[in-house]
């Protein structure tokens, strides 16, 4: 009698176990999603084929971060206006940060951002795509023509 709740009392104790241990791996799975809430951010616009008067960029398209289920939030954009697009190296223009509020967790950092040129030049492309995001820092996303670097600060 002694040994059948010595085995039951075992199998009790190794399913406790096992729970547990699934309790965590979803308590870290989860951990890995940034939570959402208010993000606190710059971002910086590079070309270095730009040669115009002042040899700055002049952006266009978007910045976004999304969930696991693509939800997005833009962190910046703006349209193509052709000779009216606006130089802009940086977002804030003025140094400091941006802040937002998202929500919904975030698992990425995307940027698809064209450049303006006119006459005979033809648009560069900056970024195109996503990276996953791992926490506070920067994220550079890059094409063909430049780059752009989301810095996050602060989420949640």
């Amino acid at each position: 009698m002694l040994h059948k709740t010595a085995g039951r009392l075992t199998v009790l104790a190794s399913t406790a176990l096992m729970l547990v241990g699934a309790v965590n791996v979803g308590a870290a799975q989860a951990q890995a999603q940034a939570p959402g809430g208010p993000i606190t951010y710059s971002i910086d616009f590079s070309n270095p084929r730009e040669s115009d008067d002042n040899n700055l960029p002049e952006p266009y398209g978007q910045v976004v971060v999304r969930a696991p289920w693509d939800q997005q939030t833009a962190l910046w954009e703006h349209p193509d206006r052709d000779i009216n697009t606006p130089t802009l190296p940086r977002y804030p223009l003025y140094g400091g940060a941006e802040h937002r509020f998202v929500p919904h967790p975030v698992t990425e950092v995307c940027a698809f951002v064209g450049e303006d040129d006119t006459g005979i030049n033809e648009d560069d492309v900056l970024a195109d795509g996503c990276l996953p995001y791992t926490g506070p820092g920067h994220y550079t996303i890059s094409a063909e023509g430049g780059s752009v670097t989301v810095t996050v600060y602060h989420l949640g």
